[in-house]
């Protein structure tokens, strides 16, 4: 089928549906502090914990509990989404940070996605404790277990559950088997400054994929990151044709992106190209093939 190998669910809603990007506001949300930029430690990671929602004395705890850590861990707080030298997989105290089964790729993303703007819930991540009693909301029901993976893994079923909650319709629970719908992790995603709102990415009209791609670009320049859905299409079976995966852009390159894909727990690089003229599976996306639905940032 040469006219239809390539097509996928979203072209189709895109066309039943129209345009669904939204309009871009004048005024963005205001610049939060880097995540894969800033080197100063002390006063950056106290300002992010406030922002995040901290009180300031869980913030001053905080700062004096990483000053405590070896260098590994106080980089793991500080940058979640920043490798150590010489590696490219993203590390949670000694495990990688990658998703427990095929369905938790989406609350992995969300995971680190809040754990990159909240320095409270990263320190947790890394070394089990909260500070000054005070608990992230994704923390809401999940136990302080022993061991970063297990709490890795405990806090992706936590965010798995809550972003497929009422996922339909607004009413009924989205089938836990098939991951967590875009909808649903807008809804559940959590970063300093910023609501997100899902969008379809039909990269059959390269004109759209350019603008949520610009989009992207400028919520990375002011640190945010943006979540993306990927998949297949046609000519690999109609059960790819749909959004099968989800990864995070981190940063922007001279080419394109560096991109936290869960699978692997690794940060690896994704060209532009790479998005607006897909071919072959693309370890970026995860193997697949196609972006197929972006969370882009917008004012709460």
């Amino acid at each position: 089928m040469p006219l239809l190998g390539h097509l996928q669910l979203t072209s189709v809603l895109r066309g039943l549906r129209g345009p669904t990007l939204p309009a871009e506001q004048a005024d963005q949300p205001a610049p939060v502090l880097p995540v894969g930029i800033v080197d100063r430690v002390p006063a950056d990671l106290h300002a992010r914990a406030l922002l995040a929602g901290a009180p300031a004395k869980s913030a001053d705890a905080l700062v004096d509990a990483v000053s405590e850590l070896d260098a590994r861990e106080r980089a793991q707080v500080t940058h979640p989404l920043r490798p150590a030298p010489g590696t490219d997989m993203l590390r949670l105290g000694t495990a990688a940070a990658r998703q427990t089964d095929g369905t938790t790729c989406g609350s992995s993303v969300l995971a680190m996605l809040a754990a990159a703007g909240d320095p409270p819930l990263a320190y947790w991540l890394v070394t089990g404790r909260t500070l000054a009693g005070y608990r992230p909301a994704e923390l809401d029901g999940v136990d302080d277990a022993a061991g970063p993976a297990v709490r890795f893994g405990d806090l992706q079923q936590a965010l798995k559950a809550r972003s497929t909650a009422r996922a339909v319709l607004g009413l009924l629970p989205w089938p836990r088997a098939l991951g967590t719908p875009p909808w649903g992790a807008a809804r559940v995603a959590r970063f300093p400054g910023v609501a997100y709102r899902s969008v379809l990415v039909d990269d059959t009209r390269s004109d759209e994929v350019a603008v949520v791609l610009a989009r992207a670009a400028r919520a990375l320049d002011r640190g945010v990151p943006v979540p993306l859905y990927t998949g297949g299409d046609l000519s690999m079976g109609l059960a790819t044709a749909i959004p099968r995966h989800v990864v995070l852009l981190t940063a922007r390159t001279a080419d394109g992106f560096t991109v936290y894909e869960p699978s692997s727990g690794r940060l690896l690089p994704l060209t532009t190209d790479e998005v607006t003229s897909p071919g072959g599976p693309v370890p970026a996306l995860g193997g697949w093939s196609h972006a197929c639905w972006a969370l882009l940032p917008v004012r709460p």
